[in-house]
């Protein structure tokens, strides 16, 4: 188990656990512009986030869900994608609506004790944790729709 601590969210993790719940099985995005953009940008994540990513056992590139939203800039689109964590909260849940907290530049992250679109072979306890990416790269070689 690993400790994780993003603000007043305060949790336990099992990431080998997490890891192999991700890896066990297929996942498949949406064809969107919005989510084919996400695969091919989530393959050069920053550090920090990628850190984040590997201290949870995430695989960046199978959320639960992934959101796109506008274009802050032509060649950027404001994306979120959510994902589910083997473990729970140490010392109860989150406080409601548990505010993004800055990884770096650009990318924060939040967790909620509810899971949205939680498959019902995932192990429990779990959580969700969402990232917001407020410039992610428009990276396809077509026009961003957003």
């Amino acid at each position: 188990m690993t400790d994780f601590v993003l603000g007043a969210c305060r949790a336990r993790v099992n990431p080998e656990r997490t890891r192999a719940y991700y890896d066990a099985h297929p996942w498949e995005m949406c064809d969107c512009a919005g989510c084919r953009n996400f695969v091919k940008a989530a393959a050069n994540l920053p550090e920090a986030v990628a850190d984040a990513f590997r201290t949870l056992g995430l695989d960046p590139l199978k959320p639960a869900e992934a959101c796109h939203y506008y274009a802050p800039t032509p060649d950027s689109v404001f994306s979120s994608a959510w994902y589910h964590v083997h473990g729970e909260f140490v010392g109860g849940e989150p406080e409601p609506g548990c505010l993004p907290r800055e990884l770096t530049d650009g990318v924060s992250v939040s967790c909620k004790a509810d899971c949205d679109l939680l498959p019902d072979d995932f192990p429990r306890p779990c959580f969700q944790v969402e990232f917001w990416f407020d410039r992610l790269p428009w990276v396809l070689d077509e026009p961003n729709p957003y």
